[in-house]
């Protein structure tokens, strides 16, 4: 069966809605290398601001023991975080204060690029969660 539910994939439902790619993910901070972090991590995100248009949001976050720490990307599509995942593949090497990878999540589906790095951070045994369905929902321009 197709679509999940005895209805079939399209039946029932309205509009089939296209909406965004979310990609959550958390990772360690190594000992004594928070501020580094934070430094870099502010230089990445305007990087990222200037060179990706098309990325609808980006935030970082840390936890309060800064300890460990998560990006929320916002796309308008599976394509655009391709897109990221080149630009920033040389910034990724100078990010020497990540520890382990916590978690993975993405919401949409990824495109076959991204299911294989996906796939690779499963198969190393840290978490991944894919929810390819996207169910309705909307966004707001923040004011």
């Amino acid at each position: 069966m197709i679509g999940g539910d005895e209805r079939g994939p399209l039946e029932g439902r309205g509009t089939v809605m296209s909406g965004p790619f979310i990609y959550l993910g958390t990772w360690t901070i190594k000992p004594g290398k928070l501020e580094a972090a934070r430094k870099a991590l502010a230089e990445h995100t305007e990087f990222i601001e200037q060179n990706e248009p098309r990325l609808i949001a980006f935030h970082i976050y840390f936890d309060a023991d800064g300890t460990k720490a998560g990006v929320v990307q916002v796309h308008p599509d599976a394509e655009s975080m391709d897109t990221h995942m080149k630009l920033i593949a040389s910034h990724l090497t100078s990010m020497d204060f990540i520890g382990e990878i916590v978690h993975e999540q993405a919401f949409g589906t990824p495109t076959d690029s991204f299911s294989e790095l996906l796939r690779g951070y499963a198969n190393a045994g840290i978490p991944v969660t894919v929810l390819g369905e996207h169910e309705g929902g909307f966004t707001r321009a923040v004011r």
